[in-house]
């Protein structure tokens, strides 16, 4: 894989909590430029505009920012009219700090295998109709393992996705405090959790990104969790289409061999830009869509309803 480049924006007395991410970067051949920040983050284009040309952007600030303040989109053109994933991540206690680093370290180590991806969603036909549709374009060039509503309760799922899948795709209702599927999925149902890592989880619903009333959204506790290096939620209402034409440009782009959650998220967007600009991606932008080498066995063995 030709070198990346990265920049990494982050208060430098932050900085020791994620010497183990730094290094697994570096391990893959991602370049990283740190910029270290005092005050408010950065402006992801001005980053871009004067340290150059790179591969994703990632600002590590104050939990007290929201991701609809912090970052303009799910990413930004540099100047060369290219678009480059941006993300967020928001600082909290050294511990969630760490166990974000370790995480994101975690699925970066393991070795380049297929993408398998979990299909995950509301038990509602027209969330079910979509998830049929992603299921059809997808299992006969990647395992694809069907986890919705109808088919697995809330616990059962949560264990799941600890199989360590590359991707896991939500398409659903949402909240800021998330899921309305599985009769509410919540940050908490995840506070045992002791799974493999997935790659990146993703929700094309609303506002599972957004601040309302909690003080850190269910996108954003993903990776502070340690559920997955990356995930991917909208601050906002969005549209059942807009959503729809999502699921439909991910899967183009997952068949046309995107790797990391960044590229995934560059190549799938929608063309409208009404259908992307209240989406954020949060944690690791370079997060490796790569399965642990046993997650696909683990996930096929987990029992669903006939």
């Amino acid at each position: 894989m030709p070198e990346q480049h990265l920049i990494f924006s982050i208060p430098s007395q932050q900085l020791p909590y994620f010497n183990e991410l730094v290094q697994a970067w570096r391990a893959r051949h991602v370049r990283v430029t740190i910029a270290c920040h005092v005050g408010p983050p950065p402006d992801a284009r001005c980053l871009l505009n004067k340290l150059g040309s790179a591969e994703a952007v990632l600002i590590a600030g104050s939990s007290r920012r929201a991701p609809s303040t912090v970052l303009p989109g799910p990413f930004v053109e540099d100047r060369n009219g290219r678009r480059v994933p941006v993300a967020w991540l928001p600082l909290r206690t050294p511990d969630e700090n760490r166990r974000f680093a370790a995480t994101a370290a975690r699925v970066h180590r393991r070795p380049a295998q297929q993408v398998a991806v979990a299909l995950l969603g509301q038990w509602h036909p027209r969330y079910l109709r979509v998830t049929d549709r992603i299921e059809t374009l997808l299992c006969d060039q990647m395992p694809t393992l069907r986890w919705t509503a109808d088919v697995i309760g809330r616990e059962d799922m949560v264990q799941a996705l600890g199989s360590g899948l590359g991707l896991g795709l939500y398409v659903g209702h949402g909240r800021p405090v998330g899921w309305v599927g599985y009769h509410g999925t919540r940050r908490h149902h995840f506070d045992a959790w002791a799974g493999e890592p997935l790659g990146a989880l993703i929700s094309l619903c609303c506002r599972t990104a957004s601040r309302q009333r909690t003080s850190l959204s269910y996108a954003e506790a993903v990776p502070l969790r340690g559920v997955a290096a990356a995930s991917f939620g909208a601050f906002s209402d969005t549209l059942h289409t807009d959503n729809t034409r999502w699921a439909l440009g991910l899967c183009d782009a997952l068949r046309t061999g995107a790797q990391t959650i960044g590229e995934l998220i560059v190549r799938g967007a929608p063309p409208v830009a009404r259908a992307w600009e209240s989406y954020r991606l949060i944690g690791d932008p370079l997060a490796p869509l790569a399965s642990e080498c046993l997650a696909v066995a683990r996930a096929a063995a987990v029992p669903v309803y006939p």
